[in-house]
């Protein structure tokens, strides 16, 4: 209380540093540590410039702006000056105030930045190259607490045994590069995020990888994928996956020729994907939903945490699982009331209808998955003609509609086969359901419409109930190309 109007009679000329520019100073510029105090900067340990910033009352760069710094303690002084620095700077495993700041405020070694007096600086994109040295690190740390090392926010774990969690972690920066960029705040990040990571992810076996081989397998997979489509769906390869690193199944196999990205990645052990019946990029995404639902490779974005970890996952929803298999057709107890006909790709309705009057049809796959949404007669013709011994489908649109439009007697029977085939009625019904399925009208749409609509229906399903052999195949490649056409972006899981 008494300093607050102290300060207010003799306020203290303080730096004001705006919060986006601390920010900045975490993100790009690391805190001096004791690893950096012991190299060599001019032909002298960067300590002797320590001793001279105190000793001349210098103004450097922290964390909370520029100030001088002065001893909180003479036993630390005189450790450090003796060349003790772990004693002087260390409690335990982590870093203790041992400064003061110009307004009385303590300070660790590690909130002086590393500014180019200390040896630091960094030229055009050095940001960058910070964040891929700081994901780099949060693999490592990740790794080493996947493998049981016990960290708490303050803690330090010794860049001389990154080593042992290396059959853990596979990434593309140098060991002593990441060490010597790591500032207090991506360690203290990377240890919350770990913990986090941890309690998140089923089972401990898993390699975090940033950059390595596997990433570029899958960058490299993802452009050939994207390019492919006409036009591009996704302008790069941030647009379709953020994620920084990814967490795979230890002893994880993966089949590259038909695959795609992210930046870190956790793998789990024993078990094994063939992706080479994948050959597009929607195919490929709904096979890394149904990864990420079995958590067997996990994208992750990093974002600096302090305090507490929040989770926030993206696009893990709305896949289909494959191979896709025929799950029957729906009898109609009101046949006349409606003009479509309904499937199931497994448990997954699919209407087949006309979708304008007389004049083509299509297919719609009902629901929240990959495969939702519409697929033409053309293709559904295609894809059965395809897998089954048909050369052709009977009557195209054009002969379909004029028979639709003026039934004939035989169009009329070929119709009510099909019926009796699918819905089960007996054949004394036929003069009846003649007359009903002559009318100019049924049910709320026009009778050429009803019939030109059933009758493609009903063909269609007629062919996989007859060719039970093919169904599935036939269905299967109905998902594969609706998931070729998804623009749907990738699964990841951000953590801040």
């Amino acid at each position: 209380m008494l300093r607050k109007f102290v300060r207010q009679l003799r306020p203290t000329q303080e730096n004001y540093i705006a919060p986006i520019i601390k920010i900045q100073f975490l993100l790009e510029a690391r805190g001096l540590d004791i690893a950096i105090l012991n190299k060599i900067l001019d032909n002298k340990p960067r300590s002797y410039v320590l001793v001279d910033v105190i000793n001349n009352k210098t103004k450097v760069e922290t964390t909370i702006g520029k100030t001088s710094l002065s001893w909180i303690n003479n036993e630390d002084k005189l450790k450090f000056e003796g060349g003790d620095l772990t004693t002087a700077f260390k409690l335990g495993t982590g870093y203790k105030p041992v400064f003061f700041s110009d307004n009385g405020k303590k300070l660790k070694l590690t909130d002086i930045i590393k500014t180019p007096m200390f040896g630091g600086g960094r030229g055009s994109g050095g940001g960058a190259e910070q964040t891929a040295l700081m994901e780099c690190a949060q693999c490592i740390y990740a790794a080493a607490v996947f493998n049981g090392e016990k960290l708490s926010v303050g803690d330090e774990l010794d860049s001389t045994s990154w080593g042992t969690y290396s059959s853990s972690f596979d990434v593309d920066k140098p060991l002593d590069a990441i060490a010597n960029d790591f500032t207090q705040a991506w360690m203290d990040s990377s240890i919350l995020i770990a913990n986090q990571m941890k309690k998140n992810l089923k089972g401990t076996n898993y390699v975090f990888h940033r950059g390595s081989a596997f990433v570029k397998q899958i960058e490299n997979k993802f452009k050939e994928l994207n390019k492919a489509e006409k036009p591009k769906p996704f302008s790069n390869i941030n647009k379709w996956t953020p994620a920084d690193i990814w967490a795979v199944k230890n002893g994880e196999t993966f089949d590259f020729n038909k695959w795609s990205p992210a930046d870190i990645y956790a793998v789990k052990s024993g078990v094994t994907f063939d992706f080479n019946q994948y050959s597009t990029l929607g195919e490929f995404t709904n096979e890394l939903k149904e990864l990420y639902d079995r958590q067997d490779l996990v994208g992750i974005s990093l974002k600096l945490a302090s305090g507490s970890v929040q989770t926030e996952e993206k696009n893990t929803t709305g896949f289909i699982r494959r191979p896709v298999k025929y799950g029957g057709y729906i009898k109609q107890t009101n046949f006349f009331n409606s003009k479509d006909f309904y499937i199931y790709l497994d448990k997954q309705k699919m209407q087949l209808r006309t979708f304008a009057v007389t004049s083509g049809w299509q297919g719609e796959v009902k629901g929240k998955t990959a495969a939702a949404g519409k697929i033409g007669g053309g293709v559904l013709e295609a894809i059965m003609v395809k897998n089954s011994t048909l050369t052709k489908f009977p009557y195209t649109n054009n002969e379909l509609k004029t028979l639709a439009t003026k039934p004939t007697p035989s169009f009329l029977d070929e119709l009510y086969q099909m019926y009796v085939g699918l819905v089960g009625r007996s054949a004394e019904q036929k003069e009846k359901w003649i007359k009903q399925a002559s009318a100019k009208k049924i049910g709320r749409v026009s009778g050429a419409d009803w019939r030109f609509s059933k009758f493609r229906g009903m063909f269609f399903v007629s062919q996989l109930e007859d060719n039970k052999s093919i169904a599935t195949k036939v269905c299967d490649n109905i998902a594969a190309y609706s998931l070729s056409a998804s623009d749907e972006a990738a699964p990841h899981v951000v953590y801040k």
